[in-house]
């Protein structure tokens, strides 16, 4: 079979085709492996280029993307449809690009998959007229609905009569794994015997930057020696954001690798995040990751990171700065490791891959 992913190239403040990550990127190289062929096209609303990137046997049709262009990049998409007699069009990344999706697969009669890595009314195109009533209408009637978490395909439920499949974030398991804490912490130049509480991901209020801070400051009324090592883009519509704090560590980690080695650096690794329509049906990516290292981990009980870690105990807390900060304390007094290997082997992207391919064959 033959398949048109469409994708923002920009998502969670990456380039995801020329730094080769996400899942949309992830999933669909790996279904190369069960025979098929894959094609992206892109929308590009930061720098504007039109360029055609090969990487890993994948063709990425960059296009720019604004209102003023907005011809043009369905004229172009046109064209590649014409070109290619694809099986399918998986439309992700944004509500927009749902809707365009649904619109050529209608119009080239062939199957549309609607990719929901997130619930998408919280998104900037929600703002735009009609977008929330067309969005609704396609998640009604795609061929094909995935999800990334259990939270989000029971909301979707509600009006979607259709079956409704859910595959989470996945992670690389060749590259996250557990690395010696002290090995970790001399490559990175960190503190050797100091506690180092770790947070890596998007440091924003509406993902739980308030709640983290003030969980640090109670673990320091314990034990003053402890570190907060943080590392992410800030938020665009928090830029008041101040981590230049006592004990604050911020590092940029650019390789996917500094990323491995600052969990590994860790004590505990938290996920702070506050109850919201973003973080309920969201599927942290950070969450697999950490577990993968086997760092233990304090998370707050949203969304299916409680599906996740229910059975891990002291792993849960409510979202609040208290009961984070309590939690975090028990975790540093135990200084133990965790083994979560055994729930991570479905993580795997050829793993997910492979329900991915199911899906598309039924």
């Amino acid at each position: 079979m033959k398949f048109l992913v469409l994708m923002k190239r920009f998502s969670t403040n990456k380039d995801l085709v020329i730094q080769n990550f996400g899942r949309q990127v992830r999933l669909f190289e790996n279904i190369k492996k069960f025979g098929h062929d894959v094609d992206f096209y892109c929308m590009d609303f930061k720098k504007f280029e039109s360029k055609k990137v090969r990487k890993n046997n994948i063709d990425y049709y960059i296009e720019p993307f604004s209102f003023s262009k907005f011809n043009s990049f369905l004229k172009k998409l046109d064209s590649l449809l014409k070109q290619n007699k694809y099986d399918a069009i998986i439309a992700s990344t944004s509500p927009l690009l749902g809707i365009i999706g649904y619109f050529y697969a209608r119009k080239y009669k062939t199957k549309i998959v609607y990719e929901l890595q997130d619930s998408f009314d919280v998104y900037d195109e929600y703002k735009i007229p009609f977008i929330k009533k067309l969005d609704n209408y396609i998640t009604k009637n795609s061929d094909v609905v995935i999800c990334v978490s259990h939270a989000l395909m029971n909301r979707i439920k509600k009006f979607r009569k259709k079956t409704i499949y859910v595959i989470e974030n996945g992670i690389e398991r060749d590259l996250f794994k557990p690395i010696k804490r002290k090995i970790a912490r001399e490559k990175l130049h960190l503190p050797k015997k100091a506690k180092i509480i770790v947070h890596i991901g998007l440091l924003a209020r509406i993902k739980g930057y308030d709640i983290m801070i003030d969980s640090f400051k109670k673990v320091r009324e314990r034990y003053p020696d402890t570190y907060l090592l943080i590392s992410g883009e800030v938020y665009k519509y928090d830029k008041s954001i101040n981590f230049k704090q006592k004990n604050i560590i911020f590092r940029k980690f650019p390789k996917r690798e500094d990323v491995v080695l600052g969990i590994n650096a860790a004590d505990v690794a938290i996920l702070p995040n506050p109850k919201n329509a973003f973080t309920e049906y969201s599927f942290p990516y950070k969450i697999v990751e950490y577990m993968a290292c086997n760092v233990p981990i304090v998370a707050t009980n949203v969304g299916d990171v409680a599906i996740l870690l229910k059975k891990y105990k002291g792993s849960l807390c409510g979202p609040n700065a208290e009961d984070m900060g309590k939690k975090i304390i028990e975790k540093l007094e135990s200084d133990k490791r965790v083994d979560y290997s055994k729930d991570m082997k479905r993580f795997d992207w050829e793993v997910l891959a492979r329900k991915l391919n199911k899906i598309l064959a039924a």
